[in-house]
């Protein structure tokens, strides 16, 4: 099985190690926000990340915990990466601009393109260019999505096949509930953000629909200067 040797993949997963979590100030409960400041908070949730993000969560699913997932992102690539407790990674989801978005199935030995988290945690959420800006405390807007605020004070979000109703909290502003907008009116998937420090989410809960769910804790984040991505295994496609 190809494995990554690059400095960057070896420090994340030795950050695997590390039980340091993050210190800040803890969230405030969520209030309403009044609809007239909502541009406001819009406007300053839509920035750039900082720089580049480097991330690493212990990771929680509804059968099996110990798990945890890794994430290295710049403002065109990325690469996540989830791990079994003691250091074996079981899957690697890698993604560019204005190209597919690659599910490395390391213990299948195989790779299939996706199009978004439903086939890396097994419940349908957010593509992961968007899903990354969420975890850096962000909207999860890119380039070319649509941002509406409604005059009822609703925030929608719409990409390219999906969209979202995205809820704000102010002092500081900060994300902290994303669910989705179907189609066909039907229940479609939501993600919880809590704990934050400043606009940075510590917890994040992501329920499927059909009651499936996957949670992750921030153990440690860092914003590298020109972060180097992780190489990709080459594996065969996977027979479906």
């Amino acid at each position: 099985m190809a494995r990554s040797s690059s400095s960057t993949h070896r420090r994340l997963e030795a950050l695997a190690l590390v039980a340091a979590t993050v210190v800040g100030c803890a969230s405030v409960p969520a209030t309403v926000v009044d609809p007239g400041q909502l541009d406001e908070g819009v406007a300053r949730l839509n920035r750039p990340l900082p720089g580049d993000l480097a991330a690493l969560y212990r990771m929680r699913v509804a059968k099996s915990g110990g798990l945890r997932l890794a994430v290295a992102a710049t403002d065109e690539a990325g690469r996540l990466t989830i791990s079994e407790p003691f250091g074996s990674a079981v899957s690697l989801t890698a993604w560019q601009a204005e190209a597919p978005t690659v599910f490395f199935d390391l213990r299948e030995g195989c790779r299939r393109e996706v199009r978004d988290l439903a086939e890396v945690l097994g419940v349908g959420a957010l593509p992961l260019a968007e899903a990354t800006r969420l975890l850096g405390g962000r909207l999860p807007a890119v380039a070319g999505d649509l941002i509406e605020v409604g005059s009822d004070g609703e925030v929608v979000v719409t990409g390219l096949g999906w969209a979202a109703a995205v809820r704000l909290a102010a002092g500081p502003w900060r994300v902290v509930e994303v669910e989705e907008r179907t189609t066909d009116g039907e229940r479609g998937w939501r993600i919880e953000l809590d704990d934050h420090t400043s606009s940075v989410p510590g917890r994040i809960r992501i329920v499927h629909p059909d009651g499936r769910w996957a949670e992750l804790d921030l153990a440690r984040l860092e914003w590298p200067n020109a972060l180097e991505l992780p190489d990709l295994p080459e594996l065969p496609l996977c027979e479906d």
